[in-house]
């Protein structure tokens, strides 16, 4: 089970940690690359050390503030966009030396910070690609530091090659399993999530299966007592008694789902106002309908369980808040909008293992054909929860 990209919060949130701690790493290495970078610009192209600084510092300042505000998949571009500037700037390098070489003591400081490049990488891209650009990294200490310094032997770079592949590879290995991982909890929550939808929704149905077998139980009891008495003048009605009868009789031993039975709109609507009410008696309730059909059973209990947990909802979290409920009910669907001008709220301080929302509501009006609902909100802006059934 792949989660959706709403879902991938565990994600988004190792993500972002682990810029954070890269950029920490960052100005920690900028800071003890202070004199190489100061003492390196009489030997580089006056245009290289801004050049660099812009890319590896003030870039990644900028992916600093991006991922906090784009969801995983901008995350994901704005790193891999980093990585491959971080590359650039250390082969930018080769056309920067000037015709002194750096003096040994003055390392590349560009170079010295592979991991954050690769890091990045881990971030962006599929292992596979990750672990492939740390590879090209490493491999190209040795050329990049040979120009640097106009070394006459490879066996500094190729050194550095080496400690690049376990430093940077550490780096990298760390990263890839911290999104794994988030990976796997975002996959579990989930299915956790799924599952009490698909829990909360068999419980509705027993419910009212329950609520069936006590109806047929009245209209063949009521059969039964009328057929009992010597009156032909109930002759008609006990045949329209006993074929109501063995039609809600038929619905139980075939099934709801097959042939589902139908609430009245008015008695639908006077469900849905008996649990806001019973609820909140403050709370405001309108509803209008031109529809002529019935709404099926286990919709109206949708309805029903959908709105109960939005209202509960308002009223623990903003209990001085005007609350309001409209229903529309049309030929072709129904809605539902449940409405408090509270404080409001910001979905990504939800903490994830707080189903109210995503099976109470998400998961119960998702698990019935044609419903769905969404939840808009925002701090200091009040509440809006829209439940909506289409039976086109």
């Amino acid at each position: 089970m792949i989660p959706t990209t709403e879902s991938r919060r565990a994600e988004e949130q190792v993500a972002r940690t682990i810029t954070v701690v890269i950029a920490a790493g960052a100005l920690l290495l900028g800071t003890i690359s202070l004199g190489p970078i100061v003492g390196g610009t009489a030997y580089l192209a006056p245009w290289y050390t801004p050049l660099a600084l812009g890319i590896v510092f003030g870039g990644y300042g900028v992916l600093l503030v991006t991922v906090f505000l784009v969801p995983l998949r901008g995350i994901r571009i704005a790193h891999g966009v980093y990585a491959i500037a971080f590359l650039v700037a250390q082969l930018a390098l080769v056309f920067a030396v000037g015709p002194e070489s750096l003096p040994t003591e003055l390392p590349p400081w560009v170079l010295e910070m592979p991991a954050i490049g690769t890091a990045c990488a881990a971030l962006a891209w599929r292992p596979s690609i990750a672990w492939g650009y740390l590879l090209a990294t490493s491999i190209l200490e040795a050329p990049l530091r040979w120009v640097a310094h106009g070394l006459d032997d490879w066996d500094i770079g190729v050194k550095y090659a080496l400690l690049t592949v376990i430093l940077a590879g550490l780096f990298t290995a760390l990263a890839i399993a911290a999104m794994r991982n988030a990976a796997a909890v975002d996959t579990a929550t989930q299915t956790l999530r799924e599952a009490a939808a698909r829990s909360a929704a068999a419980t509705a149905r027993a419910q009212e299966q329950a609520r069936l077998d006590a109806l047929v139980h009245d209209e063949v009891m009521n059969t039964l007592y009328y057929a009992s008495r010597d009156d032909p003048r109930l002759e008609d009605s006990v045949r329209r008694q006993a074929r109501a009868a063995l039609d809600e009789l038929e619905v139980l031993r075939g099934g709801r789902e097959e042939t589902p039975t139908g609430v009245r709109v008015d008695e639908f609507v006077s469900r849905l106002r008996s649990v806001v009410l019973e609820a909140s008696i403050d709370a405001r309730f309108e509803a209008s309908f031109e529809r002529v059909r019935d709404v099926p059973s286990y919709v109206a209990a949708a309805f029903a369980e959908a709105t109960s947990e939005a209202v509960r909802n308002s009223l623990s979290h903003a209990p001085d808040a005007t609350l309001s409920v409209v229903v529309s009910a049309r030929d072709r669907g129904i809605v539902a909008r449940i409405a408090d001008d509270g404080p409001g709220f910001d979905a990504s301080d939800v903490a994830p293992h707080r189903l109210g929302i995503a099976v109470s509501i998400r998961g119960r009006m998702a698990a019935v054909p044609g419903g769905a609902s969404r939840v808009e909100s925002s701090r200091g802006r009040g509440t809006l929860v829209v439940l909506e059934w289409s039976d086109s």
